[in-house]
């Protein structure tokens, strides 16, 4: 059984590389494990809410490549890995700053939380959400395409063959009834309206080669759920007494699926299913905060009730975590990746500096006063 250890590089005592020319900020970035994390000053105590300082780093394989200031008010939705580089908004003074590797890039004229963000060459396409229910607004290179002056944003920005694609909702009451009505856009034009079931509940949408795809419960029963593409609805055959969370759309070995997981008195039971029914899982007593396809594979954390990681599996193989990781948590789904037969995840101390990146069996020493955001791995 392979065991943890701490070789590897170590960032540079806070030390930071130097900013790459803005001309070649948009290159094809190279092989390896990109962890996004939010640093403070080693005097800021940011856990009893002191940000100033606050800045985004970007380490590849655990050297510092990239930073960023992210402002009064940092947020990790703020930060996204895209092709190996780190892009960043801070929004403040009545506009939204982007930038890219800590170089600016774009001005939106007006305060948005960006909840989808794509890149196609030079152009940047953003779906922002307004704060104070004032809508959205859909933009190209900052330039208005579309906006709702009411609605919150639903899933994800994206693109295909088919065009731009995203959805939002908005609250409808009528008498005493209170439902979501679901808007399905291509860029500026509507594609469709839906609203759930009686008793339902849509809990994702996704557009693909013009089709859409939901997820949804059909009736009041929390097992009710069921793949709907285009108009047909395919059971996913969840037991009846399971109680079902999460329920997201997943692109999956060229197929929509949904990954979701399901709670059966003490056992949690993670899943992938696709409209011929279960295709992977994961049952646990113990804490699993998700799973992680690869070729085929699963990779999973597993936790105690107190969140720490105290083993990590992939495949067959499963690494029990080192006795002196008591505080070593991950933050969220988006700080593991399993790709190309590797497994990688960023855990971060909770109660201190001493966090450490999970390398397919090391475990490499990254010092710093703040936490990990994301993990991407590029093969």
């Amino acid at each position: 059984m392979p065991r943890w250890y701490s070789p590897g590089p170590r960032s540079h005592g806070g030390g930071y590389a130097a900013r790459q020319d803005s001309s070649a900020r948009n290159t094809p970035a190279g092989k390896g494990v990109y962890v996004a994390a939010l640093r403070f000053p080693e005097w800021a105590s940011w856990r009893d809410g002191d940000f100033r300082g606050a800045e985004a780093v970007l380490f590849r394989d655990s050297v510092e490549i990239a930073h960023c200031p992210m402002g009064a008010l940092p947020d990790p939705d703020r930060m996204r890995i895209i092709d190996g580089h780190l892009w960043t908004d801070i929004a403040a003074n009545g506009e939204t700053s982007v930038f890219c590797d800590g170089h600016h890039r774009l001005t939106i004229p007006d305060e948005e939380l960006l909840k989808g963000f794509l890149i196609e060459n030079d152009t940047i396409l953003t779906l922002g959400q307004r704060p104070g229910g004032r809508g959205l607004c859909y933009r190209v290179n900052g330039e208005e395409m579309f906006s709702a002056r009411a609605g919150t944003v639903f899933g994800r920005l994206e693109r295909d063959s088919s065009g731009t694609h995203f959805a939002y909702g908005i609250t409808i009451r009528k008498g005493d009834a209170v439902t979501t009505e679901y808007h399905i856009m291509n860029g500026a034009d509507e594609m469709a309206t839906v609203t759930p079931n009686k008793g339902g509940a849509i809990y994702d949408i996704r557009v693909r080669d013009g089709t859409v795809y939901r997820s949804e419960r059909r009736g009041e029963s929390p097992s009710s759920l069921c793949l709907v593409i285009g108009e047909s609805y395919h059971s996913m055959d969840v037991g009846s007494a399971e109680e079902i969370h999460q329920c997201k759309l997943l692109d999956c070995e060229g197929e929509m699926m949904i990954k979701g997981y399901s709670i059966m008195g003490s056992l949690i039971r993670h899943w992938i299913r696709s409209r011929d029914g279960l295709r992977y899982q994961v049952i646990s007593s113990m804490g699993v905060p998700d799973i992680y396809l690869d070729s085929g594979k699963l990779a999973h954390l597993i936790t105690n009730r107190d969140g720490r990681v105290t083993k990590v599996v992939k495949g067959d193989e499963t690494i029990s975590a080192p006795e002196d990781s008591l505080y070593l948590r991950i933050r969220s789904s988006s700080c593991a990746d399993f790709r190309g037969g590797t497994f990688a995840a960023a855990l971060s101390d909770t109660s201190g500096r001493k966090h450490r990146l999970f390398l397919d069996g090391r475990l490499v020493p990254l010092e710093f006063n703040g936490y990990f955001t994301s993990l991407k791995i590029i093969q």
